[in-house]
């Protein structure tokens, strides 16, 4: 099954790296050299590091990318019991940007995004299964415009910085799945979603 970033500017997206959605990993794995993740398990919020960037391939025309401003979501690490992590992560349509405005606008309009009647974009996961001490496929539920459809990523654990765990998430959407064939055959079906998630642990209530 064929599987959707605060403004960064066109070298960011040589440095991309993993929720939307992260958090599987949760890989009580660690990279060779590098701390326990022991101590990570627990809720996060996707913290203020982090970016989500797609990009459209073109035949003898531009690739297409672009980033979201706006976007939230949590997920729970499970470093013991990885089937037991979780994600769910929310993108608002209307905040996407590629630096040229009227193809911004193209994007926000029913042809592509629709923002106006679906401002968001969610992924909640069903299935989180880890493949190696870093890394894990994750399925779950993508609702985009109005439709929701099964779809797969991928996920990496990158490392950690002060207790945050962060990952690198793929996934490759098809979009003509969800209605939006503008562009086709000059564009790819194809939606590559990259995503750079760092998380913020949660306090427990109480």
């Amino acid at each position: 099954m064929r599987q959707p970033l605060p403004h960064r500017t066109p070298n960011h997206f040589r440095q991309r790296l993993t929720i939307i959605t992260l958090l599987p990993l949760l890989l009580g794995a660690v990279p060779a050299g590098a701390a326990s993740f022991d101590n990570l398990a627990g809720r996060y919020t996707v913290g203020d590091r982090s970016s989500v960037t797609f990009s459209i391939s073109g035949t003898l025309v531009p690739t297409v990318q672009g980033s979201f401003h706006s976007f939230s979501g949590t997920f729970q690490l499970d470093p013991v019991h990885t089937e037991r992590s979780s994600v769910t992560f929310s993108v608002a349509s209307g905040s996407v940007a590629t630096g040229i405005a009227p193809l911004d606008s193209l994007l926000r309009s029913s042809a592509v995004f629709d923002a106006t009647d679906h401002p968001d974009i969610r992924f909640k996961s069903t299935t989180v299964r880890r493949t190696s001490e870093t890394t894990a496929e994750m399925d779950g539920l993508l609702t985009l415009k109005g439709q929701t459809l099964a779809e797969h990523f991928t996920v990496t654990l990158t490392g950690h910085d002060d207790g945050r765990p962060e990952f690198h998430v793929v996934g490759r959407v098809a979009r003509s799945a969800f209605g939006m064939n503008i562009g086709r055959p000059l564009y790819s079906d194809d939606v590559v979603f990259d995503l750079a998630v760092d998380g913020t642990r949660l306090r427990a209530a109480g």
